[in-house]
C-alpha cells in the first residue's frame, strides 16, 4: 500500500506522538445505544445545524424535545462525541461541536452530522481541533 505524503515517516512529530488515521482513533458514526424502556415524553437534547456556531466551534442553543419526536430519522450521538457536518457549506464554514451537557448524556440532532467519538488514545477537545 502506497502510504500519502502527510504519512511521511520523515515527519518530525513530538515525543509520544505517532501518526494514525481518523477511524483508528476514533469511532465514525457509531452506532445508537439501546434506549429501549425509554418514555416517548422524556425531554430529549436535540441540535439542528443552526445551534452549532460556526466561530465557536459550539452548540449555541440546544433544544429539549420529547423523545418521540427525535427517536428516528435524527443522528445520535452522545456526551463527548464531536459533531461534524458533512454538507457544504457548513462543514467549510465550521460547523463542528463537542456534545456536551446532553440530556441523560446522548441527544440527536440533523442528519447532516457526521459523528466522531474518540478512542483512549485522544481526546474530544483534540479531535475537535483537529477537524475545525
Amino acid at each position: 500500500m502506497i502510504e500519502p505524503a502527510y504519512l511521511d515517516a520523515d515527519v518530525a512529530l513530538p515525543d509520544g506522538w505517532e501518526w494514525a488515521r481518523l477511524g483508528d482513533v476514533s469511532e465514525v458514526n457509531p452506532r445508537r445505544a439501546s434506549l429501549k424502556g425509554r418514555s416517548d415524553e422524556a425531554l430529549t437534547t436535540f441540535i439542528p445545524m443552526a445551534a452549532v456556531d460556526e466561530l465557536s466551534g459550539t452548540v449555541a442553543n440546544a433544544q429539549a424535545r420529547a423523545f418521540r419526536d427525535v427517536r428516528t430519522g435524527y443522528t445520535y450521538f452522545e456526551n463527548g462525541d464531536v459533531l461534524f457536518a458533512k454538507i457544504t457549506p457548513c462543514m467549510r464554514n465550521g460547523k463542528q461541536a463537542v456534545a456536551t451537557d446532553l440530556i441523560d448524556g446522548f441527544g440527536f440532532g440533523t442528519t447532516e452530522f457526521h459523528v466522531f467519538r474518540p478512542s483512549g488514545s485522544i481526546t474530544s477537545a483534540w479531535l475537535h481541533r483537529f477537524v475545525r
